[in-house]
């Protein structure tokens, strides 16, 4: 990417009549002088500006000239050299121009080697788009094919509703989509068009730079250049090719090449969204071959708020390799992958993950048709959400269903009425005598009525446990051999315990 002649006749023109008269090579302008006086030396790599008769004695070589209007100027330039007749009157502004697009280029090349250095010295990609934003004094926002914001920059307040919302949610929302739809620019840009675009919506108060990303004739991803604070120019159009390029091989090098899940995840994402996707895909068909008999959604979530999707990413890196047959998908706040199964060594993996990470993962019940994956992606989430101030650990949405189904349920009558009333009766008789004669017997049930591992779990004697089942059993009059019994009483505690952990939100 260099500034040559033509480039920077085609910017003159925007302001002045400029004819050309000769077209040579193109070489890099590594300088542009003013011809009030003879060179000691002719440069082919400097643009000349100024008055023809300043050209004695005549170069020895190709140049770059910008003149006024001479008959003979073409036949005492040597061929091969480019030549643009100018206004007499306007050969000093031309050159002040001339010098500030220069100049503009200059700063370009240093900038996209900052960028390229920081790249190379394997800067993190929050840190270089941020550092590319600095530099060119505009908001970043790289992206991908699937509609998912990659990376953003921070240091710029990106004032722009439509952005901020892509960006808050890590996709585009169905109001963008829907703008995107029908602007004219973006129906108009083809695939043969310029790699770069202003693209401005209906309403917005700021246009919109964008580039496309592309890799083997195939677009991959694209870079938007907010023009908030500094207004859009050529040196702009000439670099966010180069930046975005940078900056999507950067995140790759990352996150390693996922383009292969990328159909897969585009479905899953949709299904999340409740898009309707019936219009670009067969639906008929992803029950089939394009995943597995039967599947389990895995899903991750951070115990603390994390903004950074770096750091987000990279959870969904780690799910991946655990699980390098599962199709992965992010959606809000949640890292998620759709797996045939979990192996002994899979369950270790994830145990060990979700210590290193802070977060806490949900394991949905397994299910056949992908159609229904929103619904049982949110059994693992439900998971999550009513394990409360659990931290660092894998939650099996088996053990939460039951209280599910509390968490929805609203009718009139209270959920305490639903409670065994054996419950209420050691309750008091423990508050009477300062016994623990309810925890002992929940304890009991979990332990599916073996008196031993009660006994090792409440750290007490057999012979004490033994005591007050006992106990229990003449306060209660309940009978322990009677199954429905005891599936009423375990439920019982399971809706004392969620009406306890309602209180406490």
């Amino acid at each position: 990417m260099y500034l040559n002649f033509l480039d920077i006749v085609s910017q003159l023109q925007k302001s002045y009549e400029i004819d050309l008269r000769s077209i040579g090579n193109q070489p890099a302008i590594i300088d542009v002088v003013f011809l009030n006086f003879c060179p000691v030396s002719w440069s082919e790599y400097t643009l000349y500006i100024g008055d023809s008769s300043m050209l004695h004695p005549s170069p020895d070589k190709p140049i770059m000239l910008l003149t006024t209007e001479d008959d003979e100027v073409e036949s005492i330039l040597p061929t091969g050299s480019n030549i643009g007749i100018i206004p007499e009157n306007e050969v000093k502004d031309i050159y002040e121009m001339a010098m500030d697009i220069f100049h503009r280029d200059l700063k370009s090349q240093v900038i996209l080697y900052q960028i390229s250095t920081e790249a190379l010295h394997g800067k993190d990609i929050v840190s270089l788009i941020n550092t590319a934003a600095s530099l060119i004094g505009n908001a970043l926002i790289l992206v991908d094919t699937n509609m998912k914001v990659l990376v953003h920059s921070t240091i710029f307040e990106i004032e722009d509703l439509l952005w901020a919302e892509n960006i808050k949610l890590g996709h585009y929302t169905q109001e963008f989509i829907h703008k995107l739809k029908n602007n004219k620019e973006m129906r108009e840009w083809t695939k043969s068009g310029d790699e770069s675009k202003i693209i401005a919506f209906e309403g917005d108060k700021q246009p919109k730079l964008v580039t496309r990303i592309t890799q083997n004739g195939h677009v991959i991803g694209a870079l938007v250049m907010i023009a908030h604070h500094t207004p859009i120019n050529h040196s702009h159009v000439k670099q966010l090719p180069k930046i975005g390029r940078i900056l999507f091989d950067t995140f790759n090098s990352i996150f390693g090449d996922e383009r292969y899940m990328s159909y897969h995840s585009t479905i899953l994402y949709h299904l999340l969204s409740g898009d309707d996707i019936s219009d670009t895909l067969d639906l008929s068909t992803l029950t089939g071959a394009d995943f597995p008999n039967q599947m389990i959604a895995v899903v991750a979530r951070f115990i603390r708020r994390i903004e950074n999707r770096y750091f987000k990413r990279s959870v969904g890196i780690e799910l991946e390799r655990i699980f390098p047959n599962g199709y992965p998908v992010q959606y809000k706040n949640y890292v998620a992958v759709v797996v045939p199964s979990i192996s002994k060594e899979q369950w270790n993996e994830l145990n060990k993950l979700v210590k290193a990470e802070e977060i806490n993962i949900g394991i949905s019940w397994p299910f056949t048709n992908i159609l229904e994956f929103r619904k049982y992606f949110y059994q693992a989430v439900t998971s999550i959400k009513l394990a409360h101030n659990s931290k660092n650990m894998i939650l099996n949405y088996t053990d939460y269903a039951f209280y599910d189904l509390l968490s929805n349920y609203n009718g009139r009558i209270a959920l305490n009425n639903f409670c065994h009333p054996s419950l209420e009766l050691l309750k008091q008789y423990d508050k009477d005598n300062n016994t623990e004669l309810y925890k002992t017997f929940e304890t009991y049930l979990k332990c599916n009525m073996k008196l031993g591992d009660t006994a090792k779990e409440l750290y007490l004697h057999r012979n004490t446990v033994t005591y007050r089942i006992n106990r229990i059993v003449e306060i209660t009059g309940i009978d322990l051999n009677d199954v429905s019994i005891i599936t009423s009483l375990v439920d019982s505690y399971r809706i004392q315990n969620f009406l306890e952990s309602e209180k406490h939100l």
